[in-house]
Order: C-alpha cells, then structure tokens, then sequence
C-alpha cells in the first residue's frame, strides 16, 4: 500500500481504517494455513511525489521517500502480487497541477506493471478546499478513470456530498474536512472488496455502469430510477435500503434484461425521516455498489416530504395538519434570512431561493402548538 493519510487509516477508529478492514478481511481467507500480508507504507502528508522512483527529483517538488516508494517495492523480497496507489487530495490541496498528478500517477502505474505487478490506483476524494479545488479533485477521477480503467478504484462516488458543491458527505466526514470516519472507510473498503482484485481482470467484461441514479419523493413515496451502460446478461439489481447509512437490507430485487435498460422501483413503505438507499449490483464475475443517496421522507409530525432543488424548496404537509405554522430560513451565521407565515389549510410549498448566496441553511417550521420540524438543506450555486 502506498499513499497518504486516509490510506494511513487517520479519521477512522484504530483498526478501522479501509486498510485496517481490508488486512483483517484477507486473513480470514487463509489458504494453505497463510495468510495474505498486507505491508501498508503510506504515510500522512504525503503526495504522490514521496512514491515516486528514486532518483527522481523535481525542483520544488518533494523528494521520493526510499522506505515508501516504488523501487522501495521492486527492491524488497517479496514482491508483492499487488500495490494499491492512494493519494486522494494532498497533491491538489500542496497547489500541484493535476497534470503532474496524473503523469506521476502514470510514471508509478507502469514502473509496477512492468516488473509484473499488478497495480490499482485510487481515484481522488473530496476535500474543504476552495471551490476551484474541489472542482479539480472531480474531474480527476473522470480521469484516473479514463487513464487506468479496470485498476482504477472508485474512491469519489460514495463519500461525496449530493449537493453539487463537492463537499465530504455529512454522514462520513471526520469532522476535519479532510478525512473520513468509520463509516467513511467502511465504504472505501467495500470498494476494493467488489474490485476483486486478486481476480482475473484482462479477461473479463467491463463492470456496468450506472447513469442517471437518482432516489426522489412523489407523494410520500421514495421512487428509485436509473439507467444501465455495458449491462450484460445474468446482471441483477438489489435495492438496498438502511436507517443509519452503515447497516443496509435488501427491500426488492430488480433482475435485469441484459442489455442496457432504464429502471424505476417505488418504495410504497419507505422509511419515517432520513434514510439511504443504494443498488447493489450483482454481475456474473463481480459485485458492485452504486452511489449511497440520503432522502428525507417524514411521514409523521409537520412534513410528509421535503427537498431541494437549485432554485426552491419543496414541501408537502401532512393532511392531519390542521394549524396555521411560521416558516424560517437561517444561515449559518444565525442570521433569518426569510420568515413566512403558512395557513392552515397549505397542503404543499415551494419556496424560491434564487435570491439566496450559495451556501448551507437550516428550515424551521413552527405551528401555534408548538410542534416543530427543523432540516439542513444545502443552496447550490
């Protein structure tokens, strides 16, 4: 393993860290009595500069640490089967072009599978950095993608926040705005699980890709659609569904038609609050996850459904609502930046935010009696 903190485990309880996960995972897979070693080398502050061969200097640039680098995994007996390359953000958040980013990414991928090693490197994450930043760190993993294909791994899709703005999602952030927590590398982990990667890749087909996944409200049902690119047949689609975003069950099984399609699944008994669904998709020679999407859907108490969109809020209110309420929208600073008054017999909403800077704000809906309901909800630019 070589990389940076998040492959160091750091934002995760220890031993619980994606690489933690992994370890622990392979040695309950013994074969023969021996158990698969995994030599973690990554190390925090670290960008792809530090894993580059000796020998290779850059003015201005970091040196190649020779503990931690590719020759170091060329030179030191055992070779190992496989390396798998994690520098998600320091590159990008040290104000390197992703240019140097990706040709170093390149210069270590072949130096490795050249000498016979199999090599996966790791797309990049969100990170707090300024909006540009955070803009480049998106388009790189269209292009480790796009450069490394099958031995690309998806560390972007899980952990990003829905918002557009590409913020660490809420439910894994380590509060740093850097790493992720437990649930956070729970998920990074889950990602090299479904890669398979002691498996055949060459030979076998492209995974399926998803477009157009997306979890809506109508009516107070949670309606799931997406689409499907290089779909192939004995493909199945498990809607999963969870509470809390770590622990998923399987609410319907979808089998797909071989070739690629468009579908749609209704949830008739959805969740009361915030819950996550996501697909898991079993394929003949692999097993994927989609994107983990958290929808609001209360059915109980003010609102039956709420959600936002670039330019209004959506709410509908729940029939047995039968007293006037106040709506108010405060940022972040404290400040009510609108307050409304809702009578009593409003069944649904929309509330224009046009007007609002881009940014993160809190609804509160107050009736007379007092029976409050208060939601997060992000302005998109």
């Amino acid at each position: 393993m070589l990389g940076s903190s998040t492959a160091f485990g750091t934002g995760a309880t220890p031993g619980f860290g994606w690489v933690d996960l992994l370890t622990a995972s392979f040695n309950k897979n013994k074969t023969d009595g021996v158990d698969t070693v995994v030599d973690n080398r990554a190390l925090g502050g670290y960008t792809t500069y530090h894993s580059m061969p000796t020998g290779n200097f850059v003015p201005n640039r970091p040196s190649p640490d020779e503990t931690r680098n590719v020759t170091f995994v060329l030179n030191n007996a055992p070779r190992p089967d496989i390396v798998i390359i994690n520098y998600p953000t320091n590159d990008i958040a040290s104000a390197y072009s992703p240019k140097e980013m990706m040709d170093n990414l390149r210069l270590m991928f072949k130096t490795l599978n050249d000498n016979g090693i199999r090599t996966f490197i790791t797309t990049s994450q969100p990170r707090e950095l300024s909006d540009e930043q955070r803009t480049i760190l998106k388009q790189l993993v269209d292009s480790i993608q796009s450069t490394f294909g099958v031995y690309s791994i998806n560390f972007w899709d899980d952990i990003v926040s829905q918002d557009g703005l590409n913020h660490i999602r809420d439910e894994v952030s380590a509060g740093d705005g850097t790493h992720v927590n437990n649930l956070g590398h729970q998920l990074l982990f889950e990602r090299v699980v479904a890669k398979n990667i002691f498996g055949e890749i060459n030979n076998s087909p492209l995974p399926v890709t998803l477009k157009n996944w997306q979890v809506s409200i109508e009516n107070s049902l949670v309606k799931l659609n997406w689409k499907t690119g290089f779909e192939e047949l004995g493909t199945s689609f498990e809607i999963q569904r969870s509470s809390n975003g770590t622990t998923f069950q399987t609410v319907f099984l979808i089998n797909g038609t071989g070739h690629d399609a468009s579908y749609s699944w209704t949830d008739a008994s959805p969740l009361n609050g915030k819950s996550f669904y996501r697909l898991k998709i079993i394929e003949s020679s692999k097993v994927s996850f989609s994107l983990v999407i958290p929808i609001i859907n209360h059915q109980l108490g003010v609102i039956s459904s709420f959600y936002a969109d670039a330019s209004q809020l959506h709410l509908q209110f729940n029939s047995n609502r039968t007293q006037s309420a106040s709506l108010t929208i405060i940022n972040y600073s404290g400040g009510i930046v609108k307050k409304q008054t809702l009578a009593s017999g409003v069944t649904s909403i929309t509330i224009p935010i046009t007007v609002l800077p881009s940014g993160n704000y809190i609804l509160k809906i107050t009736t007379v009696n007092g029976l409050s309901w208060v939601e997060r909800f992000t302005k998109l630019k």
